[in-house]
């Protein structure tokens, strides 16, 4: 009878214990918008690019070593997988001469990936400075294969959100062009 009694008074407890505060979704997000309601939609459906390859003009970079925007269609290049990449037949380093297409960074070329030590399936870092690790690799690091994760193609669209984001290059070509390949350490403890 004692033990039943606990039992009662732990649910008894346990039921009247107040109900954390709930977070409405509709309210999550960085604008005051009810984000239902067809007065915050878009006035317009994005107009994406349909220029050919080679016609398109590319906008400037949104900040220092932003992915640069597709400047042309990607009708019919998704999806992008790793044995099917219809990007690599213009932008890879052996192809850019005859296409005219931008060589793709050498950064997708590198690797930062250390070669870890396995010992009864523990990995270890052989190093122990535990240095920034920069690898050139011969072919396209695959961690890079789907163009369109970093890279998205450029769109003509009203949007009724102002911007307050201001860009700051360090260098002067940095709007046009990445250094990201000279700078990729920056920041990290050495």
């Amino acid at each position: 009878m004692k033990y039943l009694a606990l039992i009662a008074l732990f649910f008894l407890v346990a039921c009247n214990q107040p109900k954390e505060k709930q977070i409405d979704e509709n309210q999550l997000g960085f604008i005051d918008a009810d984000l239902h309601s067809d007065e915050t939609n878009f006035k317009m459906k994005a107009n994406f690019n349909e220029d050919k390859p080679e016609v398109g003009i590319t906008i400037e970079r949104s900040f220092e070593n932003a992915p640069p925007m597709i400047p042309h269609t990607t009708a019919g290049f998704f999806p992008i997988k790793m044995d099917n990449n219809i990007c690599l037949s213009c932008h890879m380093p052996d192809k850019v001469e005859e296409s005219g297409a931008r060589e793709i960074s050498k950064t997708h070329f590198q690797t930062w990936r250390p070669q870890m030590d396995v010992k009864d399936g523990v990995y270890s870092n052989p190093k122990e400075d535990n240095k920034v690790f920069v690898k050139d690799v011969k072919d396209l690091n695959m961690a890079y294969f789907n163009c369109s994760q970093c890279h998205a193609p450029q769109a003509d669209v009203t949007i009724d959100i102002e911007n307050l984001f201001t860009v700051e290059f360090r260098e002067k070509f940095g709007i046009k062009e990445s250094n990201l390949q000279e700078n990729i350490g920056d920041g990290v403890n050495n």
